[in-house]
């Protein structure tokens, strides 16, 4: 039988908190001890390397069999989209730009121009 702690006490984490990619947020890692970039969309996860939960992301081990390990992916029966790094909800509004207002439908987006053209 064997036996591993993945979660070793006390804590041992770094000084300075890690600078995350836009989009990324700053978590707990999955022992509750250190700040860790939360993983994004299609990034490899396990259990101290957690999803972006706000964005309703899980580690999926579907492919696990596979060898090629878990990765983040939305929760059975979520659709999303994801522009310039950050994931939307299925019906959510976003704003990309001060230009354009965009809508999550079906895992895709479809936008409309907030600024009206000059014409000469």
């Amino acid at each position: 039988q064997v036996c591993a702690q993945l979660c070793r006490r006390p804590c041992h984490c770094p000084w300075v908190p890690p600078r995350c990619p836009r989009g990324s947020p700053l978590v707990l890692d999955g022992c509750g001890c250190c700040k860790i970039c939360a993983r994004r969309l299609g990034e490899p996860c396990d259990f101290l390397h957690i999803c972006d939960q706000s964005q309703g992301l899980v580690c999926d081990y579907s492919a696990v069999p596979t060898g090629t390990g878990a990765t983040c992916n939305f929760e059975d029966g979520e659709e999303g989209c994801e522009v310039n790094g950050r994931v939307y909800r299925d019906g959510e509004i976003f704003q990309p730009s001060c230009k354009l207002q965009c809508r999550c439908l079906d895992g895709g987006f479809t936008c409309v121009p907030l600024c009206q053209e000059d014409v000469r």
